[in-house]
């Protein structure tokens, strides 16, 4: 892998998890090759840190390429929020991209933090 891509793989996990957050991702950072169509979409779990139930009240992307949904606005710790996230990647020209998404809930520490890192195909 290389030294980009580790770079950014590790600063997502810190965007995706930090100690006094008060959820956590699965996948803790997302990392995809874009597809044929020039898009990326993924389903990503979000899940409670504490023994509250957190309620996912809003998802922002970064740039106008990235939008997302709640499937799920509810999460424990042991039952996800599911957000489906989508990149429209037809306008990326290097080889490694980043997307974060800004996600709102009900738990401490809000806003969350959410990255994904687009890479072109070779």
């Amino acid at each position: 892998m290389n030294a980009v891509v580790s770079a950014l793989l590790l600063l997502g996990l810190h965007l995706g998890t930090t100690q006094d957050s008060a959820v956590r991702f699965e996948p803790a950072v997302l990392s995809v090759v874009r597809d044929s169509t020039g898009y990326v979409q993924h389903m990503i779990s979000l899940y409670s840190t504490s023994k509250d139930t957190v309620r996912i009240t809003g998802v922002k992307g970064s740039c106008g390429c990235a939008n997302a949904s709640v499937q799920r606005p509810l999460a424990t710790d042991s039952l996800p929020g599911r957000i489906y996230v989508a990149v429209n990647a037809h306008h990326f020209t290097d080889s490694v991209n980043y997307v974060d998404y800004t996600i709102n809930h009900s738990g401490s520490a809000t806003p969350a933090m959410f990255r994904v890192i687009v890479r072109l195909p070779k």
